[in-house]
């Protein structure tokens, strides 16, 4: 049951604000209180009327306009106040920085939806751009990871690998907060949890507690106020594997760069595995879906062999935009050019899902390409010729930021994503 006096409480600062809202309306009564009392009388004999209102405020003193401005001042100060006072009960912060957030996050309810479809630590990159631009974000994330910290939850509590889903997650938080560097930071000491991040942890944590993961993702999604969703593109044990054109048939993801081959196709295990309904929807309902970037054989492919994922590609109106890689993989791309890249993407689907290629047309430095050298990384070429023929639209810029890593930036791609979909 409902007690105002609980609204009296010490410490809540509602008591101010309530004293002046009453206080102001003693104040605008007094102000007022001949005009009020003619507007009574006029009303019980029917002779109110627009002339006779505006006539009988010219008859009001100085003092009550006076009297009756400062009461509507304080009646709006109150109520301004008493309702930060409300909000700030359950979001600290000060009152500007406040209303900063509250405004930005309606201003990005109202931009376009897009669907992220991909993994590893490319997709991140995507979600970093755009979410300044956006709050209708899906993230699609692959589960077919069995390497890392994820491998070794996937396989000692199976759960399906926490990684990407949690790279992901805090891309889409504020960046500056704490919770996000906490779920990121990476133990680097004893024998259980060296290598593990915190986020991994809590996360593997969490499904059992509220006893799957979809809600244990929602669930954090929440304690890191992320602007979107993550979406993990389907709840069953994916397995993925290789074929090399050897002949030789590489199971697991971490183990197909590590076989050193030349992949011609990979596949998943089961091969009927039920797409995640709510990745089906955001894909069906984006205004745009972004493919990549990020490895293309074991993070953006796996997710395109979902069935049910490549149908959603082609029955949504959206634009569909593919990030293509900016260095060479080794084990996966060697030697891959742009087109040889979409092409692999078409080789699996069976479909031309693409509308768009982004590209880098930019170098780095010389010592920045030597040093990627000697992991048998090289730049991705441009063969516009061979694009020109694939019924897509080339889009190209410079996709880094200078410096000691040859990283997609945010901001860049982020730009190049919105004017393709502005247009």
């Amino acid at each position: 049951m409902f007690r105002i006096n609980k609204w009296l409480y010490p410490g809540i600062r509602m008591k101010r604000w309530m004293f002046l809202f009453v206080f102001s309306l003693i104040v605008l009564a007094v102000g007022a209180s001949g005009f009020l009392g003619e507007m009574v009388k006029n009303v019980r004999i029917e002779k109110l009327n627009i002339d006779w209102i505006f006539k009988k405020l010219q008859h009001l003193r100085a003092i009550d306009y006076l009297l009756i401005v400062l009461a509507f001042a304080g009646i709006m100060l109150a109520w301004r106040r008493s309702t930060f006072a409300m909000l700030t009960m359950v979001s600290s912060g000060k009152e500007r920085e406040f209303l900063n957030r509250a405004y930005r996050a309606e201003k990005l309810k109202r931009g376009p939806k897009i669907a992220a479809i991909g993994g590893g630590t490319g997709m991140p990159n995507v979600l970093k751009g755009m979410k300044k631009f956006t709050g209708n974000l899906s993230a699609v994330v692959t589960v077919a990871d069995d390497g890392g910290s994820s491998g070794r939850l996937r396989k000692d509590y199976r759960i399906l690998p926490p990684g990407d889903i949690r790279n992901c997650l805090v891309a889409l938080a504020d960046e500056e907060t704490l919770l996000g560097r906490l779920f990121q930071y990476r133990f680097s000491q004893g024998n259980e949890l060296k290598g593990h991040n915190f986020g991994n942890l809590f996360i593997t944590a969490l499904t059992h507690v509220v006893g799957d993961f979809p809600t244990a993702v929602n669930e954090s999604s929440k304690v890191l106020a992320i602007h979107g969703a993550v979406l993990p593109v389907s709840l069953d044990n994916i397995e993925l594997s290789a074929k090399l054109t050897d002949g030789r048939i590489i199971k697991g993801e971490s183990s197909i760069p590590a076989a050193h081959g030349k992949i011609d196709r990979v596949f998943i295990t089961p091969q009927k595995a039920k797409p995640y309904n709510p990745a089906i929807e955001a894909i069906k309902n984006a205004d745009a879906v972004i493919i990549g970037p990020g490895s293309l054989y074991t993070s953006i492919i796996p997710n395109l062999l979902v069935p049910g994922i490549k149908e959603a590609l082609m029955n949504t109106k959206s634009v569909k935009i593919y990030i293509c890689n900016i260095m060479t993989q080794e084990g996966e791309t060697d030697g891959y050019t742009v087109s040889e890249h979409l092409a692999a993407i078409f080789k699996h689907t069976g479909l031309k899902v693409v509308d768009y290629v982004i590209a880098n047309n930019k170098l780095p430095s010389d010592d920045v390409l030597k040093r990627y050298e000697k992991e048998k990384a090289y730049p991705v070429k441009i063969d516009r010729e061979a694009l020109s023929g694939m019924g897509v639209t080339l889009v190209q810029d410079k996709l880094f930021a200078d410096g000691p890593y040859i990283r997609h930036s945010p901001a860049q791609l982020a730009k190049m994503i919105m004017k393709i979909i502005i247009v």
